[in-house]
């Protein structure tokens, strides 16, 4: 019972199931498609005929945390938006753990808003369909967003529609990556351990852990990232890469399709076909918290596995391609060795991002839309401005020499005040930037491969209406946090006995109703495919 209570004041967007939350870091590489030079001056955004005399002042919400820097950079920003288009913008954060509950409230409270970064992932659909966003015409990207509408591809636009309309300002350049499992190679070779290639042979490296390295958890897990990734990691190389059909922001509406799958079967959460693997990933992620593997605490603690891998205290760091660069550096730094697992479906994939994976929306009560769609023009794709947004201050925060983004003399990835990506702009053209000084080879390598990893996703375009499901949904979202995260986190007595529960709640909660819109709908859009 104390468990269930735990749970049910944990809803939060790091609790999201699988594939999600991994998709939001920021990526150097575009797609496909599209004119991504977006060079030239910022003048260009300002040709669209617009009365600029009445200064304009924006309000922006983004996602995470700021950095310590952020001041210093927005008032850069500010400087160069003044002067541009009359223009200044307030940033405001909502918080990872506060996602489920602010990001709704921030629009619907009629909160002095202008825009706010929006994805698939991150209640695009739900607020949409709410009438939460502006309607965004192509016109209108063309006439005040002239730069971003010459550098993103027509695909992006079709992705972005809800009901045949947009409502966001998706990113021209998609994220390249993938979910991986980072460990101490040199650990694993201390104690004599084979070569651990697939997160499903990982187990003898977390026992060495265990008995011999007191000072660290093998998987010291926390509550919005971490939590589940080791259930999902497995399930997805014993069987489905799942994801979601509803892909419904911090919730779990009980139906799956495989990516691998072109076909686009949409199946219940209680098919065999999902449900063999996931009854597999749930014992063993049930004895590896038996065993000591998996901090007692992961349900609310706050620090990501990646910080305490970091600091000597994890043996295990969950990230994705995006967000390791600066983790396998300071294993350089350190003298460590740091093996990368990519975390893959059984057949060694994993899907494309969509452009609407990273984006941007303007509220419905925006008050200055106009002017809030050309500083978002010059953020995404004036360089100037979008090497400032991702990399901060130059000189303070980063140079640019050899072709490449370092730090400046004297300045350290802990000293550093804004490091990259790290301030919530992850829908600005990264195809601009160059690459990172502190990219070890192992890391090029990495990027290297995913050319041999990403396949295309059948429903990357495809918005669930989930105007006749709403109330189904809401209640399956509260069957997950009560009986479906005990289970991903290997908190339960008896797998078998607790997946049973889970498919009871579920049918009485909505599932086959939920199930039935799913498929006609996954019909409906392949059908318009063809």
């Amino acid at each position: 019972m104390q468990i269930k209570k735990t749970l049910l004041t944990l809803i939060s967007a790091g609790l999201m199931a699988g594939m999600v939350l991994s998709g939001c870091s920021g990526n150097n590489n575009n797609a496909g498609g599209g004119n991504n030079a977006a060079t030239g001056n910022a003048q260009a955004s300002t040709n669209s005929g617009a009365d600029l005399s009445k200064p304009a002042k924006l309000t922006g919400y983004l996602l995470g945390a700021a950095p310590v820097g952020m001041d210093a950079v927005v008032d850069e920003l500010n400087k160069k938006l003044k002067a541009d288009i009359n223009a200044e913008i307030e940033f405001r954060y909502i918080g990872w753990g506060d996602l489920a509950s602010k990001y709704p409230l921030v629009l619907a409270a009629g909160e002095d808003v202008d825009f706010i970064f929006s994805a698939n992932w991150a209640y695009y659909n739900q607020e949409a369909s709410k009438g939460a966003f502006r309607e965004i015409t192509l016109d209108e990207v063309e006439k005040y967003m002239p730069k971003h509408f010459a550098a993103t591809n027509e695909v992006a636009w079709k992705e972005a529609q809800v009901g045949g309309k947009m409502y966001m300002i998706p990113t021209s350049s998609p994220d390249q990556k993938v979910p991986v499992t980072l460990i101490r190679d040199d650990l694993r070779k201390k104690y004599g351990l084979p070569e651990i290639k697939r997160f499903q042979d990982i187990e003898p490296y977390l026992e060495a852990v265990k008995q011999n390295e007191k000072a660290m958890i093998p998987i010291n897990a926390d509550s919005q990232y971490d939590f589940g990734k080791y259930f999902f990691n497995l399930q997805w190389e014993f069987g489905a890469g799942t994801v979601d059909s509803v892909l419904i922001t911090n919730g779990w509406s009980g139906t799956h399709t495989d990516w691998d799958d072109q076909a686009g079967t949409v199946y219940s959460q209680f098919d065999p076909y999902i449900m063999e693997p996931q009854k597999k990933a749930a014992a063993i992620v049930k004895s590896w918290n038996d065993k000591g593997y998996i901090n007692k605490n992961a349900i609310s603690n706050k620090v990501r596995s990646k910080d305490a891998f970091e600091q000597g205290k994890s043996a295990v760091a969950f990230g994705n391609t995006n967000d390791i660069q600066t983790t396998l550096a300071k294993a350089e730094q350190e003298g460590w060795e740091v093996a990368i697992l990519p975390n893959l479906s059984a057949n060694g994939t994993y899907p494309m991002d969509p452009y609407i994976n990273n984006g941007v929306s303007i509220a419905a009560g925006s008050k200055n839309p106009e002017r809030a769609m050309m500083a978002l023009d010059l953020i995404m794709e004036e360089p100037s401005y979008n090497k400032l947004v991702y990399y901060g201050i130059e000189g303070v925060n980063y140079v640019e020499k050899d072709g490449k983004i370092d730090l400046p003399e004297g300045v350290t990835a802990e000293s550093n005040t804004y490091a990259p990506d790290a301030a919530g702009f992850w829908f600005t053209n990264k195809s601009q930037f160059p690459p990172m000084a502190n990219w070890t080879e192992q890391y090029i390598q990495h990027k290297e491969s995913l050319k041999d990893i990403l396949v295309p996703y059948v429903f990357n375009s495809l918005a669930m209406d989930t105007v006749n499901i709403k109330t189904e949904l809401a209640n399956m979202n509260t069957v997950k946090t009560q009986y479906y995260l005990p289970i991903q986190g290997g908190i339960v007595k008896d797998i078998d006995k607790a997946f049973t529960e889970l498919e009871q709640k579920a049918k009485d909660a909505g599932l086959d109703k939920i199930v039935a819109e799913a498929q006609k709908q996954a019909k409906e859009f392949l059908a318009n495919q063809q």
